[in-house]
């Protein structure tokens, strides 16, 4: 299932390279996008998302990004050891969202176990048992 934003990926591109180029302020693409309030968080996003993905990374996403361990490991350190602002540290590892981010954190200073893909979570199946044909029916 596509996850479709509201706001046309090709404008996205035009607004960040616009802004990249000093054509316009990060208030006005916020305002030009409809971004709710000042936008200005989220367009920051969308310009770190432009500058380590390139334009096809604002395009519309068909799943959510995952991430190695140590990638998360690395970029919580980084943070806690105060080498860089959580945007900072997000355009450092190529990481998508804040959000994402903040939880990592969270789990490490609460010491929770951070996962990774594949590490858990989903759900349960349990095997299959041998059935007769009668039963099956």
């Amino acid at each position: 299932m596509s996850r479709k934003s509201k706001i046309d990926p090709v404008l996205k591109v035009q607004l960040v390279e616009q802004y990249l180029r000093g054509e316009i302020g990060i208030r006005e693409a916020g305002r030009l996008a409809g971004l709710s309030g000042n936008g200005t968080d989220s367009f920051r996003k969308w310009v770190i998302i432009y500058q380590n993905e390139g334009p096809g990374g604002l395009l519309n996403q068909t799943h959510n990004k995952h991430y190695p361990l140590e990638l998360k490991l690395s970029a919580v350190n980084d943070y806690l050891q105060g080498e860089g602002s959580l945007l900072e540290i997000m355009r450092r590892y190529g990481i998508r969202s804040k959000k994402a981010l903040q939880d990592w954190i969270k789990q490490y200073n609460t010491h929770r176990e951070i996962k990774c893909r594949g590490s858990g979570g989903g759900s349960y199946m349990r095997k299959a048992r041998n059935t007769t044909p009668e039963e099956r029916l």
